[in-house]
């Protein structure tokens, strides 16, 4: 699927999620909507403010956080806590990743592992567990903040 194919695929999505529950639509959340869908980073509720007064200079900090619960709960974001701070990513349509997270800078790395898939659902199969989702995240240094400190 191309990209403006999966936005406007969301885009219904979330409208339809709006639409089922009663909830209107507005100029403000669709600016939100667009920024989120936009961006391909690891948001926080004021990276995502910024970007969506850029569209709407009227959008407010209490609708972006009301716009992101209902895109978590429309299966079309979801969060993490990273350094005290929670952030958002796309998450409709999306492979199982994992993330690396620097502690220095915050910056956040994407990866898929098949080998720690596999070894999780070892461990889980050895224990009697049935994992029904998980989510993994390492912390660290990234190479730039390694560097950086490096006499």
């Amino acid at each position: 699927m191309t990209e403006p194919d999966l936005f406007a695929e969301e885009k219904n999505l979330f409208n339809d999620y709006l639409a089922k529950h009663r909830l209107k639509r507005s100029e403000q959340r669709e600016a939100i909507l667009d920024a989120f869908l936009a961006s391909e980073d690891h948001l926080s509720v004021e990276d995502l403010l910024k970007l969506a007064q850029k569209r709407r200079a009227d959008v407010g900090r209490t609708t972006v956080y009301r716009t992101l619960k209902l895109l978590c709960d429309a299966g079309l974001a979801s969060e993490m806590e990273v350094g005290g701070e929670t952030r958002f990513e796309r998450d409709y349509n999306r492979e199982h990743h994992d993330h690396l997270i620097c502690e220095e800078c915050g910056r956040i790395i994407e990866f898929q592992s098949p080998q720690i898939e596999r070894l999780q659902e070892e461990v889980a199969t050895r224990l009697g567990f049935a994992i029904t989702r998980h989510r993994h995240q390492i912390f660290g240094l990234c190479r730039e903040c390694r560097e950086r400190v490096r006499p």
